[in-house]
């Protein structure tokens, strides 16, 4: 293996000086660009202070971004809990630093030392266990990492100081310097960040590029086939790998709360989406292979963010524009990114449609009559809830249904045409926005505003929609993230479109005649738009246009060579979505009495997502099952803990039940119909087609010497050969 690495590294980087020359003419570029623009485009001016302070976050961004590419590489996963990766490492350096007073410098060695193995942990524990499953199933894992991540940064300091814990000091670097670059006054916390960012940046390019495993992780990341078949250890490799990408998080991280300033635990982790969001932007400039273009595209938009603000005085402009920038530079180089989605990896294992019950047991009277009794039992219980439950559950249970709503929504997209929406929760902000302007503002009946929602959002969600034409898999799920990100600081957003929010309505009487304003109205006027959802959705699914849908989930070349129209079918479900979202939307207004941008979080997506993924999104009751766990986990836990119960949840259920808890209670259901089937002496092909595959995937492989012996008695016995193809290693 060391020769083959020696002649890895002396192939390595023959263009390096033409390279160094085209980054000479960048940098000259944007100085120019920069004179031009401080001296001639803003009257205002745009000084040095301001670019220099871009660079600092820009070179925090850059290591997040870096690491990200570096993952990627390695396994060819979008890391949606790179951000997240250093935030126990900081929490824990922080906690050493002003509970115990331990020198600064090895606290944050500590965090360090703990974030990369972290990053380690992460690799043994979610990634060799979905190493052969669909690059797109262990972006769904890192969502659950992220979330118990940052669900153990929330209850550590609980579990270390308790609730009541006074703050002892601050956290800042030990560096009491002090320097000014109009207008801009920097600190020790600055100038740690432009020391400490360019020493590790050149100390992981020497790592990848003078030692033999950096020059093993370049080879795997460009061919890991190859890789191994040269013996390198792939998988001790990967390991190092994340425990790189948790050490760079943790730098980040720390160094960022330094800056901004630690007032609670709960901005450690403050940066959320909208972090994610800015190093998305650089890897995905990068095309998610090139670190040193990543941690430039990185410095530029920490470089434009700074200037948004000091033109604009805030930074929701340079939120808006990172939304076209990841478009452009997705659909630019949608061939490259396509090579990963097109050939299989962004399908989801194991999404296997709920079968009804067979013909042969369905008419027998003790499934006609279970059916009934069940439903009736069911329904008894729901509608018999406000009478026994306290206003607070009945609030609960309204906001069950509404969220239960959008998971139908995500059902529609992401389980029948798998295309990943971490925006979904905008669409409702969207169709909320429409609804409660028309009822509170212009005074409209409800059975108006509520179809105009459904428009809203259903013409929104076709604008997101196009982009999938193009892109899909997880570098979509990056351009909707972007989107949620946008739609909560700018388009849901009072201080820029006043005539699109309206902050309170009141809930008005249906038809002059039935109020919901009391819980318990409010309660049955929910459920019976769940319902009717519901019974739309199962019946599209039935339908033509359904069973299109879900081909083109499965195998879109083959869904085209029948000559569906794939792009429309895509647009389709995407506008169907947004409509049912709109909905969704329209009746959280009323619950909430009101339109509070704040509610509609980017955050508050990725926790839908990780709904539907937990209930199963191949059947309709499991996506309603996953958002009564995860919303009634958020209601009678909360905190840190909640986090951890649907981070948790997310893995849990993609190692033991990939189909979801839905697919869990039909698995139920069909060992009872064979036990019904076998009391009645019924043979029901389907039921014994699913014992007899777990037979044979429990079956041990024949021993080779029973193979040979078989061989031998044949040859003895005149009985033809068995023939092995060619190349097939027969001997």
């Amino acid at each position: 293996m060391s020769a083959v690495l020696a002649d890895l590294r002396e192939r390595t980087d023959p263009d390096a000086l033409e390279r160094y020359v085209r980054w000479a003419a960048f940098a000259s570029m944007a100085i120019m660009a920069w004179v031009f623009t401080d001296k001639v485009a803003l009257g205002r001016g745009l000084p040095l202070g301001i670019i220099v302070l871009g660079l600092v976050f820009g070179s925090l961004y850059a290591l997040i971004a870096v690491g990200l590419v570096l993952v990627y590489r390695a396994n060819r996963v979008v890391n949606f809990a790179q951000a997240e990766l250093g935030v126990v490492a900081a929490v824990l350096a922080i906690e050493l630093v002003i509970e115990y007073d331990l020198n600064y410098f090895v606290a944050i060695a500590t965090g360090f030392a703990a974030a990369a193995l972290s990053g380690m942990i992460v690799d043994l524990v979610v990634v060799r266990v979905f190493r052969n499953a669909p690059r797109l199933i262990l972006a769904v894992a890192t969502i659950g990492v992220a979330q118990i991540l940052t669900g153990l940064a929330i209850q550590i300091p609980l579990w270390w100081s308790g609730p009541t814990a006074v703050l002892r000091r601050s956290f800042t670097t030990p560096f009491n310097v002090q320097f000014s670059i109009y207008p801009v006054r920097f600190s020790g916390d600055h100038l740690m960040a432009m020391i400490a960012v360019p020493v590790i940046i050149v100390a992981l390019t020497a790592f990848l590029r003078l030692t033999d495993y950096g020059v093993a992780i370049r080879a795997s990341a460009e061919n890991g086939d190859r890789a191994q078949l040269l013996g390198m250890p792939i998988g001790r490799l990967s390991t190092i790998v994340w425990g790189i990408a948790g050490f760079l998080s943790a730098v980040a991280v720390i160094l960022r709360v330094s800056i901004l300033g630690f007032t609670t635990f709960s901005n450690v982790s403050g940066g959320g989406a909208s972090l994610l969001l800015r190093t998305f932007a650089a890897a995905v400039i990068a095309r998610m292979e090139n670190m040193a273009v990543a941690a430039i595209a990185a410095l530029g938009i920490g470089v434009f963010e700074s200037s948004a603000i000091w033109i604009f005085s805030n930074s929701t402009y340079s939120d808006a524009l990172l939304v076209g920038v990841i478009l452009i530079a997705l659909i630019m180089q949608r061939g490259h990114f396509s090579r990963f989605t097109e050939t299989g990896i962004s399908t989801w294992r194991a999404l296997r449609e709920v079968r009804p019950i067979p013909t042969e047991l369905r008419r027998l009277p003790e499934v006609r009559w279970g059916l009934v009794g069940m439903w009736a039992v069911l329904g008894a219980a729901v509608l018999s809830f406000p009478v026994w439950a306290s206003p607070g559950r009945e609030q609960l249970a309204s906001l069950i249904f509404i969220y239960s709503i959008v998971a139908v929504s995500l059902v529609v997209l992401t389980g029948w045409v798998g295309q990943i929406s971490l925006g979904q929760w905008a669409l409702v902000g969207f169709g909320g926005a429409a609804a409660s302007v028309l009822v509170g503002r212009h005074g409209l009946d409800l059975f108006i505003a509520i179809p105009t929602a459904m428009v809203v959002g259903a013409v929104v969600a076709l604008i997101i929609g196009i982009p999938a034409l193009r892109i899909s898999g997880p570098f979509l799920a990056v351009t909707t993230l972007a989107f949620a990100v946008t739609s909560r600081t700018f388009f849901l957003e009072d201080r820029y479109l006043p005539w699109f929010v309206q902050e309170r309505i009141e809930r008005p009487v249906l038809w002059e005649r039935f109020p919901i304003a009391l819980d318990w109205q409010f309660y049955y006027f929910s459920l019976v738009f769940l319902v009717l959802v519901i019974l739309a959705a199962r019946n599209l699914r039935r339908s033509r246009t359904g069973r299109a849908l879900v081909a083109v989930r499965d195998n879109e070349p083959a869904a085209q060579s029948t000559s569906l129209n794939v792009p429309i079918l895509k647009l389709t479900a995407f506008a169907i979505s947004g409509a049912i979202a709109g909905l969704a939307g329209s009746l959280y207004v009323l619950h909430q009495t009101g339109l509070n941008t704040d509610s509609f979080g980017p955050e508050v997506s990725l926790r839908l997502f990780t709904m539907v993924v937990i209930g199963g999104l191949g059947s309709l009751p499991g996506a309603i099952l996953g958002a009564v766990y995860v919303r009634s986990v958020e209601f009678f836990i909360g905190g840190g803990w909640a986090l951890l119960a649907s981070g948790g949840g997310i893995l849990l259920i993609l190692l033991v039940l990939p189909g979801g808890l839905g697919a869990g209670v039909y698995r139920a259901r069909d060992e009872i119909l064979r036990w019904i089937a076998q009391r009645r002496g019924i043979v029901v092909p389907s039921l014994l087609a699913d014992i007899r595959q777990e037979e044979v995937e429990e079956e041990e492989a024949v021993p080779l010497d029973d193979v040979l012996a078989g061989v031998r008695s044949g040859r003895r016995s005149g009985r033809p050969m068995p023939q092995f193809a060619p190349g097939g290693g027969g001997s």
